[in-house]
């Protein structure tokens, strides 16, 4: 497997990516920009639903999901640019799919929220399963920042280049 990674990072893209510093630092404040916005959103809409924020309506949370939704596009082009940048520091991690099941657990708990209009419902009077599924999903998403922050610090290989 080290072998692919290597070939990949001797790929033009991913040199290109890695040593043009606009390129690859901006693909990384825009990573972190629209996470901010995916995961923002993520969390308003479990917080409401374990019951806090409820004086804030329903119908406003519908309002941000197109601009969720483009954020989630960015994030995903974004993190594959970084991703063929530094191939084997993040496949090589186990940390990285920690994070990667993280996020696609609380995103797909969020989108079921919001998907059976759970949004409307009323704050009090919540069934408990609905309201641990939203605390899970939170929980998720902690996690999913938690595992992306140590990213940067549980590599151990960096450039499987290196190693041929």
């Amino acid at each position: 497997m080290m072998y692919l990674l290597a070939r990949l990072e001797e790929t033009l893209i991913s040199e290109w990516i890695r040593e043009t510093g606009w390129v690859f630092f901006g693909s990384l404040i825009f990573h972190s920009l629209a996470l901010a916005l995916v995961v923002g959103m993520s969390l308003a809409v479990l917080w409401r639903e374990v019951g806090f924020a409820a004086s804030i309506p329903a119908g406003r949370f519908g309002e941000f999901i197109p601009l969720s939704k483009l954020g989630l596009m960015v994030v995903l082009l974004s993190g594959l640019l970084l991703l063929i940048a530094y191939p084997a520091k993040a496949l090589s991690n186990p940390v990285f799919y920690l994070k990667l099941t993280a996020i696609l657990a609380a995103l797909v708990i969020t989108w079921r929220i919001v998907a059976n209009n759970r949004l409307t419902d009323p704050v009090s009077g919540k069934p408990g399963a609905r309201r641990r599924l939203a605390w899970l999903g939170l929980c998720l998403w902690l996690t999913s920042v938690a595992a992306g922050r140590f990213l940067a610090y549980t590599h151990n290989v960096l450039l499987a280049s290196s190693f041929y």
